[in-house]
């Protein structure tokens, strides 16, 4: 009895066991396809809820890319699928309404498995515009910008109707009136009346634009400077009639003294007298100081110089005359300068002004080593996009030949050296369009004229002529050429001596690739004995140098170039020209493009490839 016993508990024991496994088991199982069903739902949902959209019909681009536009983006759910369905109709007669198409005939047959949305249209003739009416009346009914708005408008009789065009009509006369101060302009009346079956149709536009308003009261904040000095920078008269473009300028003119941190102006409440019928905006600007001082610090390189540091302190106010300085000193092996120039406003902060600046320069030309130290006063005058300087600048230079052993003369020594009162004077004027520092076109032109003379303080007599040209222009998108001329002229007695920086020199990045730094030139021989002596570039009197590149634009930020320089440095009666082809790659940075060229220069039989680094703009 007992073994029965225990062998009836050891099955059950095991019956037990067997089925806790078996529901764990089907726990599992059952957690598998719950979720295997959920995850079908959500599927089969999300594929529901997409909808394939065909329009058919001989449909021109633009039209059916607004019927695209007014559908809208495809539905996600399937209620938004309901929606996009119901409206589809309503939305695609809207579209063929706003260009023109009233008589058009609409299908929309839609299916399931998958969801499909067809389309078919037929355009049919579309509606035509029969009168226009377009009334401007007020003070803006004789005002040259209005008019020549309305007659060159894009709407004309017997074009296809084009809502858009109406619209935008309308637009442009109210955002006209702004701009011309006619602040309580309304439209009175516009709208197109369809006729004729949907084959014709008037449009009827009624501006009125009340008074034209004009400059008020310009009230500056409180600020440290001359009233007489914020005065000249106001581009318009006492009571001149409003424009949105002067008003800009007035910013702009603020912002260009680099006075301020900050500049805010903004128009105040409108004036109506109706006693003298004078309506006025007084606009009110509020200053913000610029910091006292400004400090920058760079480092660059390229194949002429070599790695150079720099260092600048500029202070953009120093009184309340306006006056600023800026003092700015650059390190290189082959060419460190330090520059301090102190400006003093006349009538206006930056287009009158009295400069003085000094310059000690040294130089490493090909085959000679000079210093010199300039002081300079000059008036600069900006006017039109002209700058012209007109100075007087005295200089003193000295330096030696590389063939000469001892050095005492870099030390201002009396041999080789010399000393200059120098007047003349500086045009130049810059245009571009695009980009500071990648512009698509643009034109860059200077012009000196300076001299000295043995009677006024100088050590020998001379005149220069100078003149420099870069011009940029986009032939189509991604193709840009880019153009430069060099020419220059120096008349001095052939027994004087004119200083290494005032004579004219040719050879690098800037001038003809493909050559060293400043290299090419008239020389002398090293020594008097012509089995050692060897030629040394001394510059010349004559400067003829020319440049056409064509680039290629990869991307945003790369492009490829293809280059030809040419021209020389010589003396009178001696040019012999030479020149170099080359190409290379450059990357647009956020400093400028940095350019690596590789140029064959050829200088009759001698011929070899140099390479070119470069960073900065062609402008």
């Amino acid at each position: 009895m007992k073994k029965i016993q225990d062998e009836y508990l050891i099955n059950g024991f095991i019956t037990a066991t067997f089925l806790n496994r078996l529901l764990l088991i089907f726990n599992a199982v059952y957690s598998i396809l719950v979720r295997g069903l959920v995850l079908l739902v959500f599927s089969y949902s999300a594929t529901a809820s997409t909808l394939m959209l065909t329009l058919e019909g001989e449909l021109p681009k633009d039209v059916e890319k607004n019927i695209h536009s007014y559908l809208g983006k495809n539905p996600e759910t399937e209620l938004e699928r309901s929606a996009f369905i119901y409206s589809a109709k309503d939305n695609t007669l809207k579209a063929l309404q706003s260009l023109g198409y009233y008589q058009a005939s609409i299908i929309v047959k839609v299916k399931k498995s998958p969801w499909q949305l067809i389309i078919s249209i037929t355009l049919n003739e579309p509606t035509l515009i029969d009168n226009i009416d377009i009334k401007v009346n007020g003070e803006a009914k004789n005002d040259a910008a209005f008019i020549a708005l309305i007659n060159n408008s894009a709407i004309e009789q017997g074009d296809t109707l084009h809502h858009g065009k109406y619209e935008d009509l309308k637009s442009d006369l109210l955002s006209l009136a702004l701009q011309r101060g006619y602040f309580n302009g309304e439209l009175i009346e516009s709208n197109i009346t369809i006729k004729e079956n949907y084959r014709y149709a008037d449009i009827n536009i009624n501006y009125q634009s009340g008074p034209r308003y004009r400059f008020g009261d310009i009230n500056f904040s409180d600020f440290d400077i001359e009233p007489a000095l914020l005065s000249s920078l106001i581009p318009f008269k006492e009571n001149e009639y409003y424009s949105s473009n002067s008003f800009h300028q007035l910013q702009q003119n603020l912002q260009s003294t680099q006075y301020f941190s900050n500049v805010l102006a903004l128009p105040a409440d409108k004036i109506q007298d109706k006693n003298t019928d004078l309506n006025t905006v007084p606009i009110n600007i509020s200053l913000t100081p610029a910091k006292s001082h400004l400090f920058d610090l760079g480092i660059g390189y390229a194949t002429d110089t070599q790695f150079r540091l720099s260092a600048g302190w500029r202070t953009p106010q120093i009184n309340k005359y306006g006056h600023y300085q800026e003092t700015k000193i650059e390190y290189s092996t082959l060419n460190p300068t330090g520059k301090f120039i102190y400006s003093i406003p006349l009538s206006h902060p930056t287009e009158d002004v009295l400069q003085f600046k000094i310059t000690v320069e040294n130089d490493d030309y090909a085959d000679l080593t000079t210093k010199f130290y300039s002081a300079q006063v000059g008036k600069v005058v900006s006017k039109n996009n002209w700058n012209r300087n007109v100075y007087l600048r005295f200089h003193q230079e000295a330096w030696q030949y590389d063939f000469e052993e001892d050095t005492p003369n870099i030390l201002w020594a009396e041999e080789d050296n010399v000393q200059y009162f120098i007047p003349g004077v500086t045009w130049s004027r810059t245009t571009r369009q695009g980009s500071a520092l990648d512009p698509s076109a643009g034109f860059r032109q200077t012009y000196n004229i300076e001299g000295a003379h043995l009677n006024a303080g100088s050590d020998n007599s001379f005149f220069r002529v100078h003149g420099r040209w870069n011009y940029i222009t986009t032939l189509k998108k991604n193709h840009r050429l880019v153009t430069r001329a060099e020419l220059g002229a120096i008349y001095i007695d052939r027994d004087a001596q004119l200083a290494p920086s005032l004579r004219f020199y040719a050879g690098g990045d800037q001038s003809i690739r493909g050559f060293a730094y400043q290299s090419i030139g008239s020389t002398i021989p090293s020594s008097s004995d012509p089995d050692t002596a060897v030629p040394i570039v001394v510059g010349g009197t004559r400067l003829m140098v020319a440049s056409i590149e064509y680039q290629y634009y990869l991307n945003n930020k790369w492009r490829l170039a293809l280059f030809s320089d040419g021209g020389s440095v010589a003396n009178k009666g001696e040019f012999e020209p030479v020149y170099s082809l080359g190409s290379g790659i450059h990357y647009i940075s956020p400093v400028g493009a940095v350019k690596f060229d590789f140029a064959y220069g050829i200088d009759g039989d001698d011929k070899n490839w140099r390479i070119h680094i470069n960073l900065g703009a062609e402008l």
